[in-house]
Formats: C-alpha cells, sequence, structure tokens
C-alpha cells in the first residue's frame, strides 16, 4: 500500500491524476451494481406506468447492466426527475456505500494527508452515459469550481459494468492543468440550443482556446480500476458514439480541517446572478 500511494501521490502531483489498476474485486462491484439495480428497480415500481415492465425486467434472466439500461431507457424521455432521485438513494445506501471500503478509505486519508477520523466522502453518484446523447454531458470544467469554499479535497472516478473508453465516451483530461486556475463561464444546458433548458448540467466551462497548450488523456480505464484526480484538474466528458449504455461512479473526498465555512453541505457556496453561454472564446486578440 505504502507503494501504491507514492506513486499515486506522485501522479496526483505531475498529471494531476492516477489510475490504480486492479482496485477493486469484482466481488465488490458485482454487490455494487446488483444494489444500483434494486434501487433504480424500487423506484420505477413505485410509478404506475412503469410497474409490470419493472417487475418484469427484475424477474427476468438480463444482467445486471442489461437491466440497469432498461429501466433507464424506459424511464429517461418522460421521468428523469424520478430517475435523478436514485442519486439521492444511492450516497444513503448501506451497500451502495460499502463499495467505498476501509481499503479505500485508507488510501484517500494517505493521499489528503489527513486523519481517516476528518475525511468525509460525498458520494458515490452515477454518472450516465446515454448512447449518442448531448444532454448528459460536461463541457471542459474542474470540481474546485464547483466546490468553491473546499480547499483539500480528490475526486472519484471508476467503470461500472463495462471498460471505458474513447468509443464509449469516456472522460478526458487536460495533462498538467490541475497546476493553473482558469477563468469559466457559468450557464445551464450543453450548447446554445439547450442554454437554460431544464433537466440539463449546471455548466462552468472552460474556454477551450485556454487550453489548446495542455495535451489532452482519454481515460481508458477496465472496471476493477480506480481514478483518482485533483480538485483543479480540467476535464471533460465525451460523447458515447457505442451503441450501448456507459456508466461510471463519481465521488469525491474531503477533509474540512481547513475551509473558511463550517458549512457541512459539500458545494457550501453555489455561484449565481452571472450571464454566461456555451462557447465563448476568452484571452487577449491580435
Amino acid at each position: 500500500m505504502k507503494m501504491q500511494v507514492e506513486t499515486a501521490k506522485k501522479e496526483i502531483s505531475e498529471l494531476g491524476f492516477t489510475i490504480i489498476r486492479n482496485f477493486f474485486s469484482d466481488e465488490e462491484l458485482n454487490d455494487f451494481e446488483s444494489q444500483v439495480v434494486d434501487l433504480y428497480l424500487l423506484q420505477a415500481k413505485k410509478i404506475g406506468e412503469y410497474r409490470e415492465q419493472a417487475i418484469e425486467i427484475g424477474n427476468s434472466a438480463l444482467t445486471n447492466f442489461e437491466k440497469f439500461s432498461a429501466i433507464y431507457e424506459m424511464m429517461e424521455e418522460n421521468d428523469k426527475e424520478a430517475l435523478y432521485n436514485v442519486q439521492q438513494f444511492l450516497t444513503s445506501s448501506f451497500g451502495a456505500r460499502a463499495l467505498l471500503n476501509d481499503r479505500f478509505q485508507h488510501l484517500t486519508a494517505e493521499l489528503l494527508g489527513s486523519s481517516r477520523s476528518s475525511v468525509l466522502n460525498d458520494g458515490p453518484g452515477l454518472f450516465v452515459n446515454r448512447p449518442n446523447t448531448q444532454r448528459l454531458l460536461y463541457k471542459w470544467h474542474s470540481e474546485a469550481h464547483y466546490y468553491p469554499k473546499r480547499r483539500r479535497f480528490l475526486n472519484i472516478w471508476l467503470p461500472l459494468f463495462d471498460d471505458k473508453s474513447k468509443n464509449n465516451g469516456t472522460m478526458s483530461f487536460k495533462e498538467k492543468s490541475h497546476l493553473q486556475d482558469f477563468p469559466f463561464s457559468d450557464y445551464q444546458g450543453y450548447n446554445k440550443d439547450t442554454q437554460n433548458k431544464k433537466n440539463h448540467f449546471i455548466q462552468y466551462e472552460i474556454p477551450s482556446n485556454l487550453l489548446i497548450d495542455f495535451k489532452e488523456h482519454f481515460v481508458e480505464a477496465n472496471r476493477t480500476d480506480l481514478v483518482i484526480f485533483h480538485k483543479r484538474m480540467v476535464h471533460t466528458s465525451n460523447q458515447n458514439t457505442s451503441k450501448d449504455y456507459s456508466v461510471a461512479v463519481v465521488a469525491r473526498v474531503w477533509d474540512p480541517t481547513d475551509d473558511l465555512t463550517i458549512s457541512g453541505n459539500m458545494p457550501a457556496t453555489p455561484y449565481g446572478g452571472n450571464i454566461g453561454r456555451p462557447n465563448l472564446v476568452v484571452g487577449s486578440f491580435d
């Protein structure tokens, strides 16, 4: 573990991220995936329009991934809010939180330079990348902008159900971008056509012209791998061009010791009141 911690610290310091191969066992991930599917089935069964089909899916011989995809596709168009609220179930689920186990807690406390009793967990949650859909994507951004009061935290990301590749919409980093602090434009949506539309993410977009000197790294990660990255690491989600859903687990580990707030809410102080828009180009011009 000591060598693993030192390697991870060095890579996070120099590149902004580290990938720890085979950190999770198949058994741990199978248990987590089953818990995820059970919670989505629970939600679907509570809604009359889906109850019969949800029971059929639950009783079928489909794999956990096939069940998850079927439930999500069934509800995606008309019941996005019901799907989103399963994310709240996950953060309170004993079964789901068990994935972030004792070994994970020890590793992340060491990386943060914190005592284990001071380290808190925000998650787990899911990032669902639906095939050929832009609505669920983020532009270039840094998590530090979403959590401005939090001075000591790390981002957690790992593939769920299947490996992650460029073809199925993996995340990509701008290597060494964590060494700088960038401005951003805030708005809701993904592009001008979807700006301020309901059920789109809040974007704190870092203008892409400020990032042209940074090498892009597309994360290639297996289902058992753990990706940890710096709070200022600039990253983006990419469109899933495969025919299947692509899912990742996301979380943050944080230590509030140095924070200039006593708020227990991870975002602490949200931004707001600005008028932003997608794809701004900023800087000096000849």
